[in-house]
């Protein structure tokens, strides 16, 4: 029996040598957060950024050293204790989230990578995110006139491909509080070229409008159209459409 029992505890620990040598983090539970989730609530997006402070307690045997703490997203940075925890002391995580150009709701998992690589801990940040209208300029720079705002003025296009067809994304906004009817006229009319002839936007509006173009042919040299604009029947700066030759398009590679 005595012989069976030592057999038995051998293998166990070769079951746990390999499970800490699988090269996997292993949840570390005694590494707690003081809570798992901190909720901000509603926040306002004009006031910028909000931090909490996590702090967590290292209810065991050995020291705890918080390699990194990564959240995996852009919009939420962190900082934390950089020297070891010493059993029954604490260590800190702050996370701030940033709401800027993120209205609406908003869950972001904060791991907390330990000892190197071989542990890990969570915990999560929430809440709601009011938005409000930012300034037109900030992503529409293009001032065509009449209250008129766009987020180009020049449009390139670039192929060395025929028959293919590509695609961009114009951003127009009504920086008016009176209704606004706009008009896009070729010149010259080019067939291939495609986008709506009109739009109609409502006070402060803003919208977005597709602008492509099939390549009938590569050519050397850079070529170019106006699409000149007209704002409530008033002719005002135009839209330049670009398509790049191949020498240019070969120079830039």
């Amino acid at each position: 029996m005595k012989r069976y029992l030592l057999l038995l505890a051998a293998v166990l620990t070769l079951v746990v040598a390999g499970a800490q040598e699988d090269g996997q983090p292993r949840l570390l539970n005694t590494f707690v957060p003081d809570r798992r989730v901190f909720n901000f609530g509603t926040i306002a997006e004009r006031d910028g950024k909000v931090s909490h402070v996590f702090r967590f307690r290292n209810t065991g045997r050995e020291p705890v050293v918080i390699t990194a703490a990564n959240a995996w997203c852009g919009c939420t940075t962190t900082d934390f204790t950089r020297q070891p925890v010493r059993p029954g002391q604490e260590g800190s995580v702050t996370v701030t989230y940033n709401p800027n150009y993120r209205p609406g709701k908003f869950s972001k998992e904060v791991t907390l990578i330990l000892n190197n690589g071989r542990n890990y801990a969570r915990c999560w940040v929430k809440g709601n995110v009011k938005g409000y209208l930012h300034p037109v300029t900030e992503d529409h720079p293009y001032s065509f006139g009449r209250g008129l705002y766009m987020s180009q003025r020049v449009i390139p296009f670039a192929s060395l491909q025929a028959g293919e067809r590509s695609t961009v994304t114009l951003r127009v906004a009504n920086n008016t509080r009176q209704p606004m009817k706009v008009v896009f006229r070729k010149t010259p009319n080019n067939t291939v070229l495609k986008l709506p002839g009109q739009l109609s936007l409502k006070p402060l509006e803003r919208t977005e409008v597709q602008v492509s173009y099939r390549h009938v042919r590569a050519y050397a040299y850079n070529r170019h159209i106006y699409v000149q604009v007209y704002v409530n029947g008033r002719k005002v700066s135009p839209l330049k459409v670009v398509w790049f030759g191949t020498e240019n398009v070969l120079h830039m590679k």
